[in-house]
């Protein structure tokens, strides 16, 4: 029989490890809820420095900003990465590349049609990423995944019909402006698959580090910001405080941003993290509503609502796949176990 004491200290042991897991948790949970403000606070940065400066300046101090950050978090962290082939030299400039295609879509989508409506057109990336998947990866398509597709579609088609709405009500010239926009956020939600379809593939190697694909995205974003930049000859400096904040505020919440999400990962499992980034649509509505009194319709609010059903549960059901597959284990890994462990097990008994 065992002492009382024994039992206290088991007792013990296993509240301290149920309040730890929590308090990690927890931590993870408030990570991804703090990225998911700080993207929204950046789509509504975006949309209001839209009239004071052009599209591709505006690139520059994101794509710049981004740069810093992930060069110092590269100096401290100092990750080891030695590409184990071309294979996943090519893939972490092609995630790059994907990522760049995304920040430039998303941008002009919230100039062309609002951040609220931008953000939510983008959330059909989840959804888009289980499709590019089973062309890509050879993925099965589940009954589910046609679901979330279809809500997807109808999402996306009744906000479409809310901007048509809207523009109907206020300037017929601008409905080609606002269906541009639309484009720019599927190209970009297509583009944010695609790049989760390259992260996926480069998991499987054993030198794959996070950090040095967003050194990636940020180093090539930078380029091409400043091409465009350059190419238009749009450089501008701000001319009053309240310009140079704003601008200056658009780099600081893609970094906070980053840095959030990149946290949010490290204490809790991606699967999640994902989920709770999909606040930011109502807080850009939010956002929208209070900075710019921006009135959205039944329409548009439908609409995104489905796309975050389709998001969460395309979501959930990949995780628990990923989950039916992992308990799917060969029995010789559950032998190797028992022989490993068969010397306490005889001395228990």
């Amino acid at each position: 029989m065992e002492p009382y004491g024994g039992t206290d200290r088991q007792i013990s042991s296993l509240l301290h490890t149920k309040a730890k897991q929590f308090c990690v948790g927890f931590i993870g949970i408030a990570f991804a809820v703090l990225s998911a403000a700080w993207f929204s606070a950046e789509d509504v940065l975006l949309y209001a420095v839209s009239d004071l400066f052009q599209p591709t300046l505006i690139f520059v101090w994101n794509a710049v900003a981004a740069l810093c950050l992930t060069v110092i978090s590269v100096v401290v962290i100092r990750p080891k990465w030695r590409p184990e082939s071309y294979r996943q030299a090519l893939l972490t400039v092609a995630y790059g590349t994907a990522n760049c295609l995304m920040q430039i879509n998303i941008s002009l989508a919230i100039f062309f049609i609002g951040p609220g409506n931008a953000v939510a057109l983008l959330f059909t990336m989840p959804v888009m990423s289980v499709s590019l998947s089973v062309f890509i990866l050879g993925s099965r398509l589940r009954m589910s995944d046609i679901f979330f597709a279809v809500c997807s579609c109808g999402g996306v088609a009744m906000i479409s019909l809310s901007l048509e709405e809207e523009d109907h009500q206020s300037d017929l010239q601008r409905v080609l402006p606002s269906f541009t926009g639309v484009i720019f956020a599927i190209v970009a939600g297509v583009s944010f698959a695609s790049a989760l379809i390259f992260a996926r593939m480069l998991n499987s190697y054993e030198t794959a580090h996070p950090l040095i694909n967003v050194l990636s995205y940020s180093a090539q974003y930078s380029i091409v910001a400043c091409v465009l930049c350059a190419s238009f000859n749009h450089w501008a400096l701000p001319t009053t405080v309240e310009s140079l904040l704003l601008l200056t505020g658009t780099g600081i919440t893609t970094v906070g941003a980053i840095g959030s999400g990149y946290l949010a990962v490290r204490w809790k499992d991606p699967t999640t993290v994902s989920i709770l980034l999909s606040l930011e649509v109502p807080m850009t509505y939010v956002g929208q509503l209070i900075f710019f009194n921006f009135a959205f319709g039944w329409l548009a609010l439908s609409g995104s609502v489905l796309i975050m059903i389709s998001s969460v549960g395309s979501l959930l059901y990949e995780d628990q796949e990923t989950h039916t597959k992992r308990e799917a284990i060969p029995e010789e890994y559950g032998e190797q176990e028992i022989e490993e462990n068969l010397p306490m097990l005889k001395q228990g008994n």
